[in-house]
């Protein structure tokens, strides 16, 4: 029997390749891990998880696993039956595989396996650091902004018990690690591998024990520990050592600090088994090389370790250096490398640099040290967390914003072109739909207009041109390798066409026009040849909006087609946003003809969709267009979507807002479908009635449709029960979780004591996640709604136009935003409220200070369109140059308005009002109900099986 390479796949890796089997014989298989206490469920498979080669314990259940137990395995695919293991202690554990007898079979060890003994010399060097080259860094705090030292501190997640964190390198790798802990304390992975985990560091040859660290700090440049003589003692640390990741670079960065000098060392934990590496050495630097066998395709082979002290190099063993077994629990057959300052120091910063040639990888790590990189990384994070600046008297929403998109940027990756990966650890990897809703919370909003337009670009060059195909014209849906593309979805395209638009009005670039173009008529082209209605509506399958899930890879556990109210309005925005396009390239032809498209859609959407007695919008239409009225949050995407041309008839918008928020909104996020519905599930994950997937879309929240909701609310002036909805989402992202980031999912029921404060409830009982420990587009949409919703920001440079239409929570005095557009410009808002009395200032700033052509951007082309709340009834709107600076005092009392404009540029006017929206409020969970689905076991499963839906195999 040939064995083909098999790994061990679980909850401990992300159920990666990082963790191989390696050949004993020709029977058996060997690995070792390390891991901590907790239950930890695995799989056993080869590169592809083919049928014949993953194994488990049974084909449907759950098999526990006990060491030195032998457990018969079988071949099983799906989900709910892995193993299970459990240890007692933290420590090594070696599995071996056997499949000499008439099954497989699986054998827990405590300790790993003493066959394997060093066969080179152990490193023992001095490596020398030139500080005389290393640089300085000049910080530029501006006026309207914190100093950065206090804009860190404000910032700072502190705790004093375990959490985890993640940060992203944004070129292939993330570091996912936990607080307080040396096992399994953090790894960095690239690709399907990893090299470095987590570290210790030493003063005055004195280990800082993590596990008994006085408090841990998320910082926005990376994760420090904290210690002092006194526990708890906050105010008095006597050392601390951080952990960073360098953005842009495969670079991490490990640093300690001493309160007085000292000698000062840092020992990485470095996956790397002695018998398989090799040592380079220079006078400033080491590099060990890995051998080929035991490195994962596309993960780094060298890791060069630089240092801004000199120091020495020397690899240790447990026997003399026991504190690395006892209290890191290293592995005796891995590199354990100490490096500590010749001479008592302050502090030491020690690089590690990670590449796939020798020259490259030393080069890199001697570069971070002679740039010192620790600081130009923190000074870097400073000026984008300044370009789109919004500090508010509310520090808990500043402070959520704010982590949100620090989080975003975990995201950026260049593993297959400029793009967004989805979420950690399970979708690492670039989706169309995913990507273009995370676009404009991660790039645009931050004025990051190259990197929004890299994305474009890359998606758009991965267009489907085969005009045979279905797909014609459409973008991927997925791409997990650069030859593993998937184009299985309706609404990735349409979300990329809308965000072109959007970045050409933030960037100002209209020659990004003719290069977009080509693609936007071939995706309506493909439409209107494969799946355009008689009605001008876009037809579509089941599983091919974003509710995706399907059982087995075929039938779809929420059935949506074949003309769903979100995938319309996309169609919708596609077409309109596709007239403006050619408006720029001067195809009149194209405009005329899709003008003419676009009123049909929005007629028969109307028609269609919309039923005026029940004063509900259909979630989607069945087959012969039979309406279903089932409820979703998808209808507040018909709202939030169109950016210039609304789909909804005038009017009918406050019902789908009321209707959707008072059946759907919870505190804690938007349910995915009405609790009264028979296929409500109330619990996403680990349900012994249903598979995880049944739940999906089917009740569970997910926190990316908060933004949609936070967007449909703020539009009809419901900002209070937005605002109070994004600070419960504040407390998600500050004190559960992986920190500073958001899930993808939570259960749709949460226990919430009746009577008490949501906020307080959210704080002291934690929400039950489900999915990613960090996505995409959970956290983009929060820091879009800062900006757009909130402070009412939409720049329209192809119409020479920059709205302000802030809808301001009352809760909030005082605030100073920077907002950025065009090439290097900001728009700086200040806003301060007494009494009856609000004042803003407005003025257009550079953001950078080299030289701009002062017509370039401040041209009188340029207009600035204010509007802003004078009382309930009414508004005062200001249009004037963009370059002019604006001084303006509205008495809500009086109704007075002061401007330092011309007064042919004010005028008062009615607010628009929303009578069915007075009094909204929250849903409420009905813990009373009785679910069909808890009731019996697989009661979705079973009732889409039997109503024979279309199979939507890919």
């Amino acid at each position: 029997m040939q064995i083909p390479t098999l790994y061990l796949k679980g909850t401990f890796n992300g159920w990666g390749l990082d963790t191989p089997f390696i050949s004993l014989s020709e029977h058996s298989l060997q690995t070792t891990v390390c891991l901590s206490t907790d239950q930890y469920r695995f799989k056993i498979s080869d590169l592809d998880g083919t049928e014949n080669w993953t194994l488990s314990g049974h084909a449907n259940n759950p098999t526990v696993c006990k060491t030195d137990t032998l457990t018969q395995l079988v071949t099983t695919q799906g989900i709910g039956n892995d193993l299970l293991f459990s240890p007692s202690a933290p420590g090594l554990f070696t599995l071996e595989l056997n499949f000499q007898g008439d099954v497989p079979t699986i054998t827990f060890a405590e300790g790993e396996p003493q066959n394997h003994r060093p066969t080179r010399q152990l490193t023992d060097t001095i490596l020398i650091a030139d500080t005389a080259t290393q640089s300085t860094i000049d910080w530029h705090k501006p006026d309207f902004a914190l100093p950065h030292y206090e804009l860190f501190q404000q910032l700072a997640i502190i705790e004093m018990e375990s959490f985890p964190f993640v940060f992203g390198d944004n070129v292939d790798g993330y570091y996912h690690g936990t607080t307080h802990s040396f096992v399994n304390s953090g790894k960095y992975r690239h690709h399907q591998g990893w090299v470095l985990g987590g570290f210790a560091s030493f003063v005055d040859h004195k280990i800082n024990d993590k596990e008994s660290a006085n408090h841990a700090s998320l910082m926005p440049y990376g994760i420090e520990h904290h210690y002092s003589n006194q526990k708890r003692n906050i105010s008095n640390p006597t050392s601390s050592d951080c952990l960073s990741i360098i953005q842009g670079s495969r670079l991490a960065c490990l640093h300690v600090n001493a309160e007085d000098n000292a000698i000062l060392a840092i020992v990485p934990e470095l996956n790397i088994p002695t018998t398989h590496s090799s040592i380079h050495t220079k006078q400033n630097s080491i590099t060990i090389e890995l051998d080929h066998s035991i490195c994962p395709e596309g993960s780094p082979r060298f890791i060069s370790i630089a240092a801004d002290k000199s120091i020495s190099a020397k690899e240790m063993t447990l026997a003399n250096s026991p504190e690395l077994d006892t209290v890191m629990h290293l592995s005796e057959n891995n590199v354990k490398l100490k490096l500590e300052t010749q001479q008592p120091e302050h502090s030491l910063c020690v690089y590690l640099s990670f590449g796939d040639t020798l020259e490259e990888t030393q080069a890199q790590a001697l570069k971070a040290v002679e740039e010192s990189v620790f600081i130009s990384h923190q000074q870097s994070i400073y000026q984008f967390l300044l370009k789109n600046y919004l500090w508010t008297n509310d520090t808990h929403f500043n402070k959520s914003v704010m982590w949100a998109r620090l989080s975003s940027r975990t995201f950026i990756s260049h593993e297959f072109g400029t793009g967004i990966w989805a979420g950690l650890p399970w979708f690492k990897d670039c989706w169309g739909r995913d990507t273009f809703i995370a676009l404009s919370g991660t790039s645009l909003v931050n004025g990051l207009f190259d990197e929004a337009k890299a994305v474009i670009q890359n998606f758009a060059s991965m267009q489907m041109l085969d005009k045979e195909s279905k797909n014609f014209g459409r973008i991927p849906n997925r791409v997990t390798s650069k030859s593993n593309i998937i184009y299985n979805t309706t609404d990735g395209t349409p979300w990329m066409i809308r965000e072109a638009l959007e970045y050409i009005n933030y960037s100002g670039d209209t020659e990004f026009a003719k290069d977009i173009y080509p693609t936007v008529k071939r995706f309506i082209e493909g439409v209107e040849k494969e799946y355009l209605d008689s009605d001008n509506l876009m037809s579509h399958r089941h599983p091919d909006t974003w509710m995706d899930a399907k059982i087995n890879g075929i039938t779809p556990w929420s059935p949506r087609g074949p003309k769903a109210n979100d995938i319309q309005a996309l169609w919708f925005e596609s077409v309109n946003c596709a007239m403006q396009l050619a408006e720029l390239v001067d195809d009149q032809d194209a405009k005329s003809e899709w003008h003419k498209l676009s009123s049909s859609i929005k007629e028969s959407f109307n028609n269609k969709f919309w039923d005026a007695d029940k004063q509900q919008l259909a979630d989607h239409l069945s087959n012969e267009d039979k309406p279903d009225y089932s409820i979703r949050p998808n209808q507040l995407m018909v709202l939030s979507i169109p950016q210039d041309s609304a789909l909804a008839d005038d009017g009918i918008e406050q019902h789908i807002v009321k209707s959707a928020v008072e059946t759907l909104l919870f505190p804690w996020g938007i349910c995915s479908l009405q609790q009264e519905h028979i296929d409500f599930h109330p619990y996403h994950d680990n349900q012994v009635q249903y598979h995880k997937d049944a739940a999906y879309h089917n009740g569970t929240i997910w926190g990316w449709n908060a933004g949609f909701t936070v967007s449909a609310l703020n539009r009809l002036n419901q900002q209070e029960l937005s605002y109070e909805l994004s600070r419960n989402l504040g407390q998600q992202i500050l004190k559960q979780g992986c920190r500073g980031a958001m899930s993808e999912n939570l259960d749709a029921y949460q226990t919430i004591t009746e009577g008490s404060s949501v906020s307080n409830q959210l704080l002291e009982s934690p929400l039950v996640e489900s999915g990613t420990f960090a996505q995409a587009w959970s956290v983009s949409e929060y820091a879009r709604n800062a900006q757009q919703d909130y402070l009412g920001y939409r720049p329209q440079l192809l119409a020479n136009r920059i709205h302000l239409n802030p809808r301001l929570p009352s809760a909030w005095t005082d605030l100073s935003a920077t907002l950025p557009y065009g090439e290097s410009s900001l728009l700086k808002v200040q806003f301060n409220k007494q009494n009856d009395t609000s004042h803003y200032v407005i003025n257009a700033a550079q953001a950078t200070e080299q030289k701009q052509d002062p017509n370039k951007l401040h041209s009188n082309k340029l207009q600035l369109c204010i509007t802003l709340k004078v009382s309930n009834e009414t508004d005062v709107k200001i249009e004037c140059p963009a370059n002019v600076d604006l001084d303006i005092v509205i008495n809500h009392k009086t109704g007075e308005v002061t401007t330092s404009t011309e007064p042919n540029n004010v005028s008062i006017i009615s607010s628009k009002q929303y009578p069915s929206l007075d009094n909204l409020h929250f849903a409420k969970p009905d813990f009373t109900r009785q679910h069909r689905s808890v009731l019996t076991k697989d009661y979705l499963l079973n009732k889409r099986t039997e109503e024979n839906l279309e199979v939507a195999k890919d």
